[in-house]
């Protein structure tokens, strides 16, 4: 990537008599730079002192206004390596929704496979009976799955269901189809209603070899319990979002607006 040389015309230039800080313009001034010059995610960017020199500001000033982009995830940095476009971040669309993130993903136009690492009926974990209300080592369908996303590796999700819900779901292909569909067009479920939390913690060996990341790298993780129409619980999952490549966009209204919200399959 080139990232330009010369001096910064008038409408790249800080303007020194106005009231905004100069970290504040220089954000916007290289904001506007990226889309003008058609960067790509994983270009290399401008090193501190090559925008200190182009625009007359100090180090500190660069500094701030690349630690808010970088936060703002415009970009990201590499120690010993540089300053590059970070990718766009993706919502997931899963705080508020059940169509789940094979057909969220494509409603969005990106394409979804899935590598499959585990599925197979086993007797279920304490932690997992628990959820499900059922006992424990009794017998459950468990999926563990890296979600990629356009090819790249999104979320590592391990989903429990009581096997007798579901017969046979251990013969299914889900590399590139959905489960929450196979669950009501194969299976006859109607789903009610999911409660789900979010939290942000680094990432473990073995989830950042799985998303190909960094050991302590932020990751986001979900933990869901879905419950059918009766209001029993049906599956339960925990996945792992890495936290370079997605968000979560959540609506927010009165007690009555989020009682119209139906959730979806």
């Amino acid at each position: 990537m080139n990232a330009g040389s010369g001096e910064a015309d008038d409408a790249d230039a800080i303007d020194q008599e106005s009231v905004l800080p100069y970290y504040h313009q220089l954000k916007r001034i290289l904001r506007t730079r990226i889309a003008r010059d058609g960067l790509n995610e994983g270009d290399r960017l401008w090193s501190d002192r090559e925008v200190g020199d182009r625009y007359g500001v100090s180090r500190s000033v660069v500094r701030q206004a690349m630690a808010e982009l970088e936060s703002e995830g415009v970009l990201h940095r590499v120690k010993g390596k540089g300053t590059f476009l970070a990718p766009a971040k993706i919502d997931h669309g899963l705080a508020l929704s059940l169509q789940g993130l094979f057909a969220h993903a494509r409603s969005q136009g990106h394409t979804l496979k899935s590598e499959i690492l585990r599925q197979e009926i086993a007797p279920m974990d304490e932690h997992a009976a628990a959820i499900l209300e059922v006992p424990a080592g009794s017998p459950g369908f468990v999926l563990e799955r890296i979600r990629r996303v356009d090819g790249e590796p999104w979320a590592h999700t391990i989903t429990w269901i009581p096997a007798g819900r579901v017969p046979g779901i251990e013969k299914e292909d889900f590399t590139s189809s959905s489960l929450y569909q196979c669950l009501t067009d194969v299976h006859g479920i109607a789903f009610g209603q999911a409660s789900r939390s979010i939290e942000a913690v680094p990432a473990s060996e073995d989830v950042a070899a799985a998303l190909d990341g960094d050991v302590g790298a932020p990751i986001l993780r979900m933990r869901s319990t879905l419950r059918d129409a009766d209001g029993v619980p049906v599956e339960t999952f925990i996945a792992h979002h890495r936290g370079d490549r997605s968000r979560f966009d959540v609506l927010l209204g009165t007690e009555s607006d989020i009682a119209s919200l139906h959730l979806r399959p």
